[in-house]
């Protein structure tokens, strides 16, 4: 697999980010974000919004496995959620 961005993880057979965030509206906003990225991109990722995370799960279902959409996705987002302002675990504060 191509290299896999900051602050992505493989977990099973998902490309996977939790992105911490100090409150609700925050990861709202971050939810919607991503969602005009993956609608940008033709893509379908699952979000899991929490209190003070939102939780990034990407996969291509056509395929079933992580592919470069992925990937490319992945990338996109994190030019969304600015990796300057993550820590070496890839969270936002």
């Amino acid at each position: 697999m191509e290299h896999i961005p900051r602050g992505w993880s493989v977990e099973g057979a998902k490309l996977v980010r939790r992105i911490e965030l100090d409150d609700y509206w925050k990861v709202v906003v971050a939810s919607l974000a991503v969602s005009l990225l993956a609608i940008w991109r033709d893509h379908h990722p699952t979000l899991i919004v929490e209190f003070r995370s939102l939780v990034v799960e990407l996969f291509s279902h056509d395929v079933g496995a992580v592919t470069d959409r992925d990937l490319e996705l992945a990338r996109l987002i994190n030019g969304v959620i600015p990796p300057l302002l993550m820590d070496q675990d890839g969270q936002v504060g």
